[in-house]
């Protein structure tokens, strides 16, 4: 079975329609990268510093690609959060006495750009992307829903680099 799965890709390969150079499914040329401090415009202090830390690791472990200063990467990650929400999203509303909540959903949209110096043109760029993560607030807290919501920021932002081969 693995024979007839690597006589069906050796054809690709040979054509050059595939590359395992560069990182995930960037383009070949791009195999370092700067990931500029996130810049924050919400009201939620911390979480700029968390998702800086999220994109480092994700350019080097999940992209492939070596980090290096801005003037000698062949990328620049940005990315700006634009906004920081806390909802409730399943509650019990007694008239009168208030509302029981049973689930919150942290949400953060953000704007981001992976930007190719070397083409001087940005190659995966989003407006308003956003993660959300749940989280009980009788046994959860606001900083596990905030957690869960960066981590899905960043898997979106992964997969967004990586769909541009």
């Amino acid at each position: 079975m693995w024979i007839r799965r690597l006589s069906l890709a050796l054809p690709l390969v040979a054509a050059g329609c595939y590359s395992f150079s560069g990182g995930g499914g960037l383009p070949g040329h791009i195999r370092t990268a700067y990931v500029e401090p996130v810049d924050n415009q919400s009201t939620r202090f911390g979480i700029a510093e968390t998702l800086t830390e999220r994109l480092l690791e994700a350019a080097r472990q999940r992209l492939g690609l070596q980090l290096a200063s801005e003037d000698q990467a062949d990328a620049i990650i940005r990315a700006t959060i634009r906004q920081y929400t806390d909802d409730a999203v399943s509650f019990d509303a007694v008239e009168g006495q208030g509302a029981d909540v049973f689930q919150r959903r942290v949400t953060i949209t953000a704007t981001v750009e992976i930007y190719d110096r070397a083409q001087d043109v940005a190659i995966w760029s989003s407006q308003a992307l956003s993660g959300a993560g749940e989280y009980e607030p009788g046994s959860e807290t606001e900083e596990q829903g905030t957690e869960i919501a960066i981590e899905n920021l960043v898997q979106k932002i992964v997969d967004g680099a990586q769909s541009q081969w």
